[in-house]
């Protein structure tokens, strides 16, 4: 094996052995299966007695909510402690002993991190788009294979890259409270204090927030592969 592959072997090995990576996986689960079939219920509830025509309603965005709202926060988290845990124990010294490239190191965290994650999160969006479609009721739309497999994917290709960022700040940052708190700032706290702004400011703060991570995968997982 080469330098790399070694790395990422060993990044494996760290990351499926400690009992916090389980544990978040578990979260992500509980948090899918709160937000999104919660979320098709309300949406379902709001459209009694209205006129919005039966099965008009489409799911995936609504797995959607639960990835874009929870589930990237806790995957973020795993994500940034295959990092900081290291920086907080002392142990960075034992990984870079054995690579010594800070370079080839990252990129195995990284490389580790976003493929696992992707791996985790194709299921549990999965789990979102189907637990949401019985809430619906009978205002759900149906759901073509096709279109929802492409959406599911959309949805684990972002968590993915959302734990390559969180590897990044964890690197940058090296605290994990830190490294978090600016993980949550970028996905949550930045759209909303964006889109609120372009009220008072003008509308090319709105152009601003339509660029941040959480916005972009929104548009990204509904379909719109392109921007303008």
């Amino acid at each position: 094996m080469s330098g790399f592959q070694e790395a990422a072997a060993a990044e494996w090995l760290k990351l499926r052995s400690v009992r916090s990576t389980w544990w978040f996986l578990a979260g992500a689960v509980a948090l899918m299966l709160l937000v999104a079939p919660g979320t098709a219920l309300t949406v379902g509830n709001n459209l009694e007695g209205t006129d919005e025509p039966l099965h008009s309603v489409a799911v995936a965005p609504l797995a959607g909510t639960g990835v874009l709202y929870g589930v990237n926060i806790v995957f973020g988290a795993l994500a940034l402690l295959a990092v900081t845990a290291e920086f907080a124990s002392r142990s960075m010294s034992v990984s870079l002993a054995c690579v010594p490239s800070r370079g080839r190191l990252l990129g195995a965290k990284a490389v580790v991190a976003g493929a696992a994650v992707f791996a985790a999160g194709v299921p549990v969006a999965a789990l979102g788009l189907v637990t949401s479609v019985g809430p619906l009721g009978d205002y759900a739309a149906p759901v073509a294979a096709g279109a929802a497999t492409g959406q599911v994917l959309a949805m684990g290709y972002y968590l993915a890259m959302v734990a390559v960022l969180a590897v990044g700040l964890g690197a940058v940052v090296r605290s994990t409270a830190g490294a978090l708190a600016v993980l949550f700032v970028l996905l949550w706290v930045l759209p909303m204090a964006l889109e609120s702004l372009a009220e008072l400011v003008g509308s090319w703060v709105g152009v601003l927030a339509e660029l941040t991570p959480t916005m972009a995968a929104e548009r990204f997982i509904g379909g719109e592969w392109a921007y303008g």
